[in-house]
């Protein structure tokens, strides 16, 4: 490697390493995690498209979807870092410490669940009913099973915030 090269490695490095640390320190350091977020993220998309694949139904309503979990997800978690790791005079609040635990699991939850609903349409026989509805009733609101007042008050809710 040339020495012009070297240099201009260097100095990129040293640019690049106040905004490294911001990043890490007031934005996001969870990285691993991303990883995972990334992996199942992309297996769930892949099966809402080989799924819309199957129903002829392909449209860049999908894409647009991903794009708006992508922000949504994002500003979840940049907010979780935050209040797990703000500081008020110089210490670091305990406050909301358990809060990235709770977050990042609901995500990575919310991700399986839309899995397995796009396994049971694409094959009813891989999912067990009892399971896809285990897994509907947990991702209620209530955490209980919906019945159909539940079902109008929330389809009701969701177009009076449009």
């Amino acid at each position: 490697m040339k020495m012009r090269s070297i240099t201009v490695y260097l100095l990129i490095g040293w640019s690049l390493a106040p905004i490294t640390r911001f990043v890490n320190e007031y934005v996001f350091s969870d990285w691993d995690y991303l990883r995972f977020l990334f992996v199942i993220m992309a297996v769930d998309t892949l099966l809402g498209l080989y799924k819309a694949i199957l129903a002829k139904d392909i449209s860049s309503k999908g894409y647009g979807m991903v794009i708006k979990k992508i922000i949504v997800y994002s500003a979840a978690l940049i907010a979780t870092n935050v209040l797990v790791k703000f500081t008020i005079n110089g210490a670091t609040q305990i406050a909301f410490g358990w809060m990235n635990s709770v977050v990042y699991s609901a995500i990575i939850a919310r991700e399986a669940i839309s899995i397995f609903e796009n396994i049971a349409v694409i094959d009813p026989k891989a999912m067990p009913k009892r399971l896809l509805k285990y897994l509907k009733d947990f991702d209620s609101f209530t955490g209980r099973p919906l019945k159909l007042k539940d079902e109008q008050t929330i389809s009701n809710n969701k177009t009076q915030s449009k």
